[in-house]
């Protein structure tokens, strides 16, 4: 894998643009040999080069660096986890998403739609099979049509039926028929219902309108400035918990407010996603199968404490996290308590919070593909 793309990547915008490699070369100041040799990745790239070169090809400089695809990226080897038995070069990966961004961008986009798909189709298997009213609604349908099924072979096999017992034969006929209708009909009523909000197929990334509502994104993002981005005081302030503020931050920057850009990821106890807002340098695993050792899962260990930690992922980019596992619903004696844990988390260079003084938690994005060896918490071979 090459050290950096930014050459590549220089070059399909210039071409994109329609402008000359000298007439790029004179506007920056460099010479055209100079910039043939960062076009071919040859020659690194920063500073006050990287800014001019990406002020006159129009796009900021972050679209150029290394960490512009790494979500391209991570999901191209996604891809290659689900098939281990073939020789996929997952090792010239990044080299392949800067060549050919088209290409890449349309295998991610069918990965993902497969992947999805496949949970679609294994959330309705499951239901299919272990849905009770679905299993109650099958079971009664049957016992209609066989007893509909016995009384018209009576009906129909017996000559010397007389009128008194036609006629209870056909009610009874008329009778089981209403109740497979009426049956039918509740069973397409079950399937026409909308799709539950913790259905797999769709997880939300973007705020409520009970959010919006409650912190109108005006008043909230001058509160969020004064208070430093402090989620505590930010949700004394508009009288609401912790989870509603982390998603609030986490749509500052989509919103166009000049605030930090904040991840963001809410589970359930069983580690399904609920709400997911990913950064392009820490993508988010879409269903499940995200590193066990990211803070937002040891939120259920120690609930509605809030927990701040500091972790690095495998190249070495740190990352500032807020977490707290909350109730979903007020808890009630008798009932088992259904908490959530949000985690939101930014890129230690950008945090506006106090650094933490301890050492930064090694983790990984899902363990397919994580180049960690040795890690105890691994469940599935890497791909890398």
């Amino acid at each position: 894998m090459p050290h950096s793309l930014t050459g590549t990547r220089i070059r399909q915008q210039r071409r994109r643009i329609g402008l000359s490699q000298t007439a790029l070369a004179r506007q920056t100041g460099i010479s055209t040999s100079y910039l043939n040799l960062i076009e071919h990745n040859k020659r690194g790239i920063a500073g006050k080069i990287l800014l001019s070169i990406a002020r006159e090809l129009g796009v900021p400089p972050s679209t150029l660096t290394e960490g512009a695809d790494s979500e391209l990226t991570t999901a191209l080897l996604e891809a290659a986890a689900t098939a281990p038995d073939q020789s996929v070069e997952t090792a010239a990966l990044a080299e392949f998403a800067g060549r050919y961004p088209g290409w890449s961008q349309l295998l991610a986009s069918v990965y993902r739609q497969s992947h999805d798909q496949g949970a679609v189709i294994s959330a309705l298997s499951d239901r299919l099979t272990h849905d009770p009213f679905l299993a109650e609604s099958l079971h009664l349908m049957l016992s209609n049509i066989t007893a509909i099924r016995s009384t018209s072979e009576i009906l129909t096999s017996v000559e010397d039926i007389t009128v008194e017992q036609r006629n209870r034969f056909d009610t009874a006929i008329h009778e089981e028929s209403k109740r497979l209708s009426d049956a039918t009909q509740a069973l397409i009523r079950y399937f026409d219902k909308e799709t539950a909000p913790d259905d797999p197929s769709e997880v939300p990334d973007q705020v409520s309108d009970e959010d919006v509502k409650s912190m109108p994104i005006e008043r909230f993002a001058d509160s969020a400035l004064a208070s430093n981005y402090n989620p505590s005081a930010l949700a004394a302030e508009f009288r609401t918990n912790l989870h509603a503020v982390f998603r609030r931050l986490a749509s500052l920057k989509d919103e166009g407010v000049d605030a930090p850009e904040m991840g963001l990821i809410i589970t359930n106890a069983a580690g399904q996603t609920l709400h997911r807002h990913a950064l392009s340098d820490f993508p988010l695993p879409r269903h499940g199968n995200a590193c066990p050792l990211w803070p937002v899962f040891q939120g259920f260990s120690q609930p509605e404490r809030p927990l701040q930690d500091l972790i690095e992922l495998p190249g070495g980019m740190q990352f500032f996290t807020l977490t707290v596992a909350l109730p979903r619903v007020e808890i009630t004696f008798g009932a088992p308590p259904d908490y959530q844990s949000a985690m939101l988390f930014l890129p230690l260079d950008q945090s506006p919070w106090p650094t933490i003084p301890q050492p930064a938690r090694a983790v990984g994005i899902s363990c397919r593909i994580c180049p960690r060896e040795n890690c105890a918490a691994r469940s599935e071979e890497t791909v890398l």
